[in-house]
């Protein structure tokens, strides 16, 4: 049994993709224990979701059914997945997020020193305060860096047909583009959960809109969140 240190889990990983398995062997750890969290897929799971995304290569899938299996189950242990790139400011993270752009890349949009993970990082509840984990799942898991946990201080969403200039938003504003933001990798049954996650956040994590950003810009954005 191959036990890794996600997000501070325990958490089995089976798997063939060697993608996959080059992304999180970052994070193998020597003692053995039961595992919070098992990750894999069966065969006939694979050949389905072959089937569904045709031309789609099997350590594609396979990699990325197990990055939503992980997402899904954040929400049972104080914590909850959002597609955004986490950027390291002052000791504390801050994240950026695009939920209403569908060819919004982290990587080649925010390719800053500061940043620590792209796309899948969990966030989980300790006490009353969020923090962010680095982990290394998603198509560009490989980016992460082992041992990331920052205190989340803000979320900052990125869309042109909504904001100008930097905005601190209202929870009329936020409300919707975060639950895009995390509905992105969970099945419907948890929206309510989210709703309820969204309640504990919107009272510890400030919330920003603002139309683009560039390399140039994060150090402006950062400075003022």
């Amino acid at each position: 049994m191959s036990i890794y240190r996600i997000s501070d889990l325990n958490i089995e990983i089976i798997t063939h993709s060697p993608m996959l398995a080059e992304n999180i062997k970052r994070y193998a750890v020597e003692y053995q224990e039961q595992p919070n969290i098992t990750l894999a897929i069966s065969d006939d799971v694979l050949l389905e979701l072959m089937e569904e995304n045709e031309g789609v290569t099997a350590e594609l899938v396979e990699a990325t059914y197990i990055s939503t299996l992980y997402c899904w189950s954040l929400f049972d242990f104080n914590g909850f997945p959002i597609r955004a790139t986490a950027v390291e400011h002052e000791g504390r993270c801050v994240l950026f997020a695009a939920p209403f752009i569908e060819d919004f890349d982290p990587v080649n949009d925010l390719k800053i020193d500061g940043v620590f993970t792209y796309n899948y990082p969990g966030i989980r509840i300790e006490g009353d305060d969020f923090y962010v984990f680095d982990t290394p799942f998603g198509i560009n898991g490989k980016y992460s860096k082992t041992g990331k946990k920052l205190k989340l201080e803000a979320i900052v969403f990125i869309d042109p047909s909504r904001f100008d200039s930097l905005k601190r938003l209202e929870a009329k504003d936020f409300v919707p583009m975060f639950m895009r933001a995390v509905a992105m990798n969970i099945r419907h049954e948890r929206t309510k959960h989210t709703l309820f996650i969204l309640e504990k956040v919107m009272h510890k994590v400030q919330f920003y809109g603002i139309k683009e950003v560039s390399p140039l810009d994060v150090d402006f954005i950062l400075d003022r969140v």
